[in-house]
């Protein structure tokens, strides 16, 4: 339904060739008229734009030499070693030596105790038996001496005082 292009007006056209001609200077007509007309004065524009001008080719080795053109003239600084005086260099060194001897004190402050505290010794008379079952219950050896009688309990009890203590 696109009916085509919309008709340009004989002024615009008139103006647009000059400026096509001579995008510098187009003519006092075509002056007059883009001050008005803000179509043609941007067409100027990009007629002015597009002009093409021939490219600046740099010398062969210009970017190698560049920093050194660019170092040469920076203003030359002395090294470090000239800037700095004794008075710098000795306060360096103080700094040094007192954050060192900072470090190895604290170092010394955090180790372990030459002596170290301990449970008294527990008495012999307390074993630990050691089985072959680990995690044992040991509760069919109690639910054994429950059912003995008295008679085989007291038994049982001179038995064991008279069983030599075994030693470790």
């Amino acid at each position: 339904m696109n009916p085509g292009p919309l008709p340009v007006p004989e002024t615009c056209v008139a103006a647009l060739s000059a400026i096509e001609a001579d995008p510098m200077d187009p003519g006092p007509a075509a002056e007059a008229h883009m001050k008005a007309c803000t179509a043609c004065s941007e067409a100027r524009v990009f007629f002015l734009a597009q002009e093409a001008s021939p490219e600046v080719l740099a010398p062969a080795g210009y970017f190698d030499r560049l920093p050194g053109r660019i170092l040469r003239k920076l203003p030359a600084r002395p090294a470090l070693h000239h800037r700095m005086g004794l008075l710098g260099w000795t306060a360096a060194a103080a700094v040094l030596m007192a954050v060192g001897t900072g470090a190895f004190l604290a170092g010394r402050a955090n180790r372990t105790p030459y002596v170290e505290a301990t449970l008294p010794r527990q008495p012999d008379i307390l074993e630990v038996s050691t089985s072959d079952t680990p995690f044992h219950n040991h509760e069919e050896e109690a639910a054994q001496i429950q059912a003995l009688s008295p008679e085989e309990m007291k038994a049982l009890l001179k038995r064991l005082d008279s069983a030599p203590a075994p030693t470790r």
